[in-house]
């Protein structure tokens, strides 16, 4: 209704009451509406200034209303204040540039949000920007605050996705298979993979799980250890367990592809030192807490923090 009395005169009784009525209003498009209708030719701070519109509409009103000349210091006014505030539409304004790092150093001085900051840099951010000294210790903060709560799976998924976006943050690997005849590493054929549990290591061996394995060191071309189930080298593909429950004598283990490279990794018991394929290993552990190397009788399962999740009518004594 306030708006249908809109006129051309510039001393009409409807300007005078919207100038000091419009203050009043709880709708910053609204205000910033009335602002437009009753300000002087020119002169729109009424608009471009009210906080609670978006910066996206403010630009755009600025791009279609003013001047190249005015247009470029409300730009350059705008991103400064963005900054200052740390307020996150400003990345409209300054990109995932070094502004944009000084934007976000002030918002995640603000909220400490080092989360939305180490996503938004690594998501769209130039290699030279990662290598800000900032970037990175917000990244590692994140990791260490995932790692304090617990998260270490969501930790893991985080340094997964950082590894895609950021190739030059992959870690080296740091844990090595080696030959137990001359203690070189296999690792030119295998890849290591650790697993976080207590009671079991895992290492996974590289290449198509469905291609023929390198069963031998790389070094003096002696056999990798045999699987404790399967008596084959290790870096073998593997079929279904030999010892196994009923349930996985119905199933191929080498045809599940999702599966497949996981139950040719190598594991084997902290304790004991006995092991073979993985996929072999579940498929035991399944149904025993014991070792299944004849003779010995370390109870491999209850070393492992998951042994303790299986029924107990499930594993014989």
């Amino acid at each position: 209704m306030a708006l249908s009395g809109y006129t051309d005169e510039k001393n009409s009784l409807w300007r005078e009451m919207c100038s000091s009525l419009r203050l009043q209003l709880n709708n910053p498009y609204l205000c910033a509406m009335f602002a437009f209708l009753t300000s002087e030719s020119g002169s729109y701070d009424g608009v471009l200034y009210e906080s609670n519109v978006a910066v996206r509409d403010r630009v755009a009103f600025a791009c279609k209303f003013l001047t190249d000349a005015q247009l470029n210091r409300f730009i350059e006014k705008l991103t400064n204040e963005m900054k200052e505030a740390g307020n996150l539409e400003g990345i409209l304004l300054t990109g995932l540039t070094k502004d944009g790092v000084d934007l976000m150093e002030s918002y995640v001085d603000r909220t400490g949000d080092v989360q939305t900051a180490s996503y938004c840099m690594l998501q769209g951010s130039p290699s030279d920007v990662l290598k800000d000294e900032r970037v990175q210790c917000w990244i590692e903060n994140y990791r260490n605050l995932l790692d304090a709560w617990r998260f270490w799976h969501k930790r893991a998924e985080f340094d997964i996705h950082r590894s895609k976006l950021d190739p030059s943050s992959k870690p080296l690997a740091q844990v090595f298979v080696s030959c137990n005849f001359c203690g070189k590493s296999i690792s030119y054929s295998c890849s290591t993979i650790p697993h976080q549990g207590r009671g079991f290591s895992q290492y996974g061996v590289s290449g198509s799980p469905t291609k023929s394995k390198v069963t031998s060191c790389p070094g003096c071309r002696k056999p990798l250890p045999r699987c404790a189930l399967c008596l084959i080298n290790m870096g073998t593909p593997v079929s279904s367990c030999p010892g196994g429950s009923k349930s996985d004598e119905k199933v191929d283990l080498s045809k599940d592809k999702k599966l497949a490279q996981f139950n040719n990794w190598f594991t084997w018991c902290h304790n004991c030192r006995h092991g073979g394929h993985a996929g072999h290993m579940l498929s035991w552990f399944r149904d025993h807490t014991e070792c299944p190397v004849s003779a010995c009788s370390c109870k491999c399962m209850q070393l492992d923090p998951t042994g303790n999740l299986i029924p107990a009518e499930m594993v014989q004594p």
